[in-house]
């Protein structure tokens, strides 16, 4: 093998690595398509004080986790459709809000405004004591 064509082998072998390290990037992640979304929270733990409030929200592993007025735990996926950016929870309005752009969606994830194609994955929630656990 020529130097020639031992680099036009190393131009192809790189190529083929990229092309199958963006395709990877590219697909969806466990929160995002739902696969594999089975952790518990402490509630204790003070990392997650914000749900010992009515109204308040954490984001944990791609998943936004809220305590709704009616201190009931609503979970679904953080980030938006529309470009990935992580949604809030108003708890005022029992709905998710992505900041970037505007896209509103219900308690259980349905886009119900802005430039969000579709809504997010809802995740169910189990109370037990002080642990609350999100699962799919």
């Amino acid at each position: 093998m020529d130097r020639k064509e031992f680099l036009s082998a190393l131009g192809l072998g790189s190529t083929a690595l990229i092309a199958i390290s963006c395709l990877q990037a590219c697909s969806k992640t466990d929160a995002a398509s739902g696969a594999g979304v089975d952790f518990t929270l402490d509630l204790t733990n003070g990392a997650y004080a914000a749900l010992s409030n009515a109204g308040g929200y954490v984001t944990v592993q791609g998943v936004v986790v809220a305590r709704t007025t009616n201190n009931t735990y609503l979970a679904v996926s953080a980030a938006c459709p529309h470009e990935g950016v992580n949604v809030e929870y108003q708890g005022n309005q029992n709905q998710f809000f992505c900041p970037a752009h505007g896209s509103y969606f219900s308690s259980t994830g349905a886009r119900t405004a802005g430039p969000a194609q579709r809504g997010l994955t809802q995740y169910q929630t189990a109370l037990t004591g002080n642990s609350l656990r999100v699962y799919a």
